[in-house]
């Protein structure tokens, strides 16, 4: 059985699977399979795969295409199928160091306890190796990703590997079929949960991805953020956060009150009726705090 799977969502990206393609035959870590898998691509995704094929490399190739579901359900689907003791979720347009593989599996597999664990994440650097946000403290740490993002304060995108028995005991028996159709969700309506539940994550200072922005993604969330597919992902994705965190965020106000508005805003723009954006808050007093920020968040929306 190999280590490692590798799966890569992607949508009409065949100008940039070439480039994944390439850094993955250059990693000196090579045990490992590559599922691709197609969200319903229009380009010349299926031929430019082929080829990838045809050139026989050292890993297995494995091609999937289905009807677009987007990225959290194509993702989620993926994982549900793997085998592999370890899996990672590299995008369709980014790049990796030589040596990304074998720094993750490395540590990933210093971890005794990972039962406990579910990810080893290290950190991302734009085209000229500078690092995206900030480095963890410590020299890094085991602990939850709350932690790293508010109480280090660690910005920036990060990347690693999980580990599939601790992350299919995670999924396994829950209905995300609620999300079917409704175009963008965060991968955090997942990590949320199992983050504010106590399963830890190893994080490392060392770069595993060179993170390749494309401002003209016209796809992308950021260009897209107010259009109406968008909108009951990105509520959904702040209504976790306040959900799964709960009592801890009265610690931290200003995450809390972020992410409050958020949900609200959203949520609203997204047609929700307000009282049932008042019920989905379970913490009460979250949800006293929600019922004061109600007319902010109603005039806020209406600027955007």
């Amino acid at each position: 059985m190999k280590k490692i799977t590798i799966i890569t969502p992607t949508y009409n990206r065949a100008k940039t699977l070439p480039k994944v393609f390439e850094s993955l035959l250059k990693q000196s870590f090579k045990d490992f399979i590559w599922i691709i898998l197609d969200d319903g691509s229009t380009d010349n995704t299926t031929e430019v795969v082929e080829n990838f094929q045809l050139l026989n490399p050292f890993f297995e190739i494995i091609y999937r295409k289905d009807k677009n579901r987007h990225k959290f359900l194509t993702v989620l689907e993926g994982i549900k199928m793997i085998k592999t003791p370890y899996f990672m979720v590299v995008d369709s347009d980014d790049i990796y160091p030589e040596d990304a593989l074998e720094t993750l599996i490395s540590e990933v597999e210093k971890i005794e306890n990972q039962d406990n664990y579910i990810a080893v994440m290290g950190l991302s650097a734009d085209e000229n190796g500078k690092i995206v946000g900030n480095q963890y403290p410590n020299n890094g740490f085991d602990g939850s990703i709350f932690e790293m993002r508010y109480k280090h304060k660690v910005r920036g995108d990060k990347f690693g590997i999980f580990i599939t028995k601790t992350y299919h005991r995670e999924i396994s028996g829950k209905d995300f079929s609620q999300y079917e159709g409704k175009g963008y969700i965060p991968q955090s309506v997942i990590f949320n949960e199992y983050d504010a539940k106590g399963i830890k994550t190893r994080f490392i200072n060392k770069v595993v991805r060179f993170y390749l922005k494309d401002e003209d993604d016209a796809a992308s969330v950021s260009n897209t953020r107010w259009s109406g597919k968008n909108l009951f992902g990105l509520a959904e994705g702040h209504l976790s956060f306040l959900n799964s965190y709960g009592n801890q965020l009265f610690s931290y106000p200003k995450p809390m009150l972020r992410n409050l508005i958020g949900y609200q805003t959203y949520a609203i723009k997204n047609g929700r009726e307000i009282s049932k954006i008042i019920a989905d808050v379970k913490n009460p007093l979250i949800k006293v705090v929600g019922v004061l920020t109600l007319p902010f968040s109603l005039s806020y929306q209406k600027l955007k």
